[in-house]
């Protein structure tokens, strides 16, 4: 995906997720597919990705072609009110409706400079991680610091259960990434990291992945870790604001405490849409 700007987009539909993958001519998505006799059910997250109008209306186009199928498409985050006009008139004219979320979040929480104007009691758990590590935030990361972020999440994923993706997405990130890392002061050892993705021209940052080691959770460097990226990617890099990729008000999500440490904007998805093409 070019750096420049864009139609509509979301990182978690690279190819480099893993799972399906559909490439159009001017478009894209990741989608998850079942079949029943004739029958399929495919959804489609977040997506799709589209560098201009266009390909969202060859999108459209190419949705009219799947034949004995429900389709479900959750539309990625839009900060345009002018495209989200678009593309949801466009889903409307083609039959879709517009639907409740099942799994993903409906909103998402928005971080601003003024923001981090941090109150004591948060200023204290920030300044507890500092005492542990030196932290970093850089714009470029070498094989050996792209390797070490890897296998802290590796551990996060055997600790907590989920299933980790290949390296290559970590490789496709820090094509256009801003990251922060934590190092012990003695040993300079990488105790954690906060993994951010760059978009619109640098201007919004996707707050993507983060990870620790056994001595990172210990020494609780979660929230220093997350204000540093912050505060130097809006004093440093021009950023306008931080994206926490994912919130909600309705759904008992267990880390929504730790991001409205951080935010209190919150702010909707486009929606969720379905149609049955016969």
């Amino acid at each position: 995906m070019p750096e420049g700007p864009y139609y509509l987009f979301d990182p978690v539909q690279f190819k480099e997720y893993g799972g399906s993958f559909f490439q159009g001519a001017d478009f894209y998505y990741r989608y998850q597919q079942t079949k029943k006799l004739f029958f399929r059910n495919i959804y489609i997250p977040f997506g799709p990705v589209c560098q201009t109008k266009k390909g969202f209306e060859s999108f459209l186009k190419h949705l009219q072609s799947l034949r004995l199928a429900k389709i479900k498409i959750d539309l990625p985050m839009i900060y345009d009110k002018e495209i989200i006009e678009e593309t949801t008139e466009g889903l409307h004219k083609r039959g879709f409706k517009k639907v409740p979320y099942l799994l993903q979040d409906e909103e998402t929480l928005l971080v601003f400079k003024n923001d981090l104007k941090l109150d004591n009691k948060k200023r204290n758990i920030i300044n507890h991680g500092y005492k542990f590590v030196d932290i970093v935030v850089k714009d470029k990361l070498s094989q050996k610091e792209i390797d070490n972020i890897y296998q802290i999440y590796l551990g996060s994923g055997k600790r907590i259960g989920f299933s980790p993706k290949s390296k290559d997405l970590f490789l496709k990130f820090a094509e256009n990434c801003l990251v922060s890392l934590a190092f012990e002061k003695e040993t300079h050892t990488l105790e954690g990291y906060v993994f951010g993705y760059l978009i619109n021209n640098g201007k919004i940052l996707l707050n993507m992945f983060t990870g620790t080691n056994d001595a990172g959770r210990e020494h609780k460097i979660g929230h220093a870790m997350h204000y540093e990226l912050f505060k130097t990617s809006f004093e440093k890099y021009g950023v306008d604001f931080v994206d926490l990729r994912g919130a909600s008000r309705t759904k008992n999500r267990a880390y929504i405490h730790f991001k409205r440490d951080f935010s209190h904007n919150f702010y909707s998805l486009p929606g969720s849409f379905t149609k049955f093409n016969f």
